[in-house]
């Protein structure tokens, strides 16, 4: 399959070439496209190519700390192993976000059953499949967005964003994206900019819960599923559904899948999730 899709993308490319009068690029007679340097780079040599061309890393969500309550609580840790530490319950003092943090229950949480959500907002501790988009209008305008993690063991995170307006050298407005507390996990994040500059982020939420050997186990099963309610989606930035969610008898996991239009300003991170 895959022998085939390379055949494929190569007599594409070489119609293409044809059609607009330019040969085919080849691997021994162009330079770029099509001529890709093979092999290993030592760890040495990789260094200095940061050097010479000024390139250096910046940690983005290392410059705020951001906190949520989740829907399903992990109570197992399994750390000190792989850097594992558990959830550890944030306090209003701790978060640097301006987010709604979840001192209170969201909305979106309205009609979970005992136990759910969590007793307190959780520290967000890592991040994982980042997404990271340039703004057509302004490139020094840029919008990442990842895993926002509450507990990397237990799998349990909502998505979470981050935002620069000076080309990535610092990162002032983050958070999670508010309007889905109320499903398990938020998880694949995908944004896009349109062509004036409206930022749009893909939302895929689903719920579980953990049986007593702490196995992630199906929410279709009533009644140990997290919330006897569809999960309300509610956004003060402007929230166009693709699909409604959805909770089927039988189903493994019940999904919502929505496109989220983000307003990423220090101002509406200040807003709470339910708009007001």
């Amino acid at each position: 399959m895959s022998v085939f899709r390379i055949r494929a993308a190569v007599a594409a490319a070489s119609l293409f070439a044809s059609l607009v009068g330019s040969p085919a690029l080849t691997g021994a007679t162009a330079s770029g496209i099509g001529n890709v340097p093979q092999g290993t780079q030592s760890d040495a040599a990789y260094a200095r190519s940061y050097q010479q061309k000024g390139v250096t890393n910046v940690f983005a969500t290392t410059q705020r700390v951001s906190c949520y309550r989740p829907e399903v609580p992990y109570g197992l840790n399994e750390g000190p192993a792989e850097g594992y530490s558990g959830e550890t319950a944030c306090t209003a003092s701790m978060a640097t976000t301006g987010e709604d943090i979840g001192l209170t229950a969201y909305q979106t949480q309205s009609g979970s059953n005992a136990a759910y959500p969590a007793g307190t907002p959780m520290l967000v501790k890592d991040h994982s499949e980042s997404d990271l988009r340039v703004d057509p209008t302004n490139s020094l305008h840029l919008i990442g967005s990842s895993k926002w993690f509450v507990s990397p063991e237990g799998y349990n995170q909502l998505l979470g964003f981050y935002e620069s307006f000076d080309g990535g050298k610092t990162w002032p407005t983050q958070g999670h994206v508010p309007g889905y507390e109320g499903w398990t996990d938020n998880t694949d994040p995908v944004g896009a900019f349109d062509g004036f500059g409206n930022y749009y982020e893909f939302v895929l939420g689903y719920q579980f819960y953990y049986n007593p050997t702490a196995r992630i186990t199906s929410a279709s099963v009533p009644p140990r599923s997290p919330t006897r309610a569809r999960p309300l989606r509610l956004s003060p930035w402007r929230c166009t559904c693709m699909a409604r969610p959805e909770r089927r008898a039988g189903s493994r996991l019940a999904t919502a899948s929505s496109t989220t239009s983000l307003r990423t300003t220090a101002s509406a991170m200040s807003q709470t999730s339910n708009g007001s």
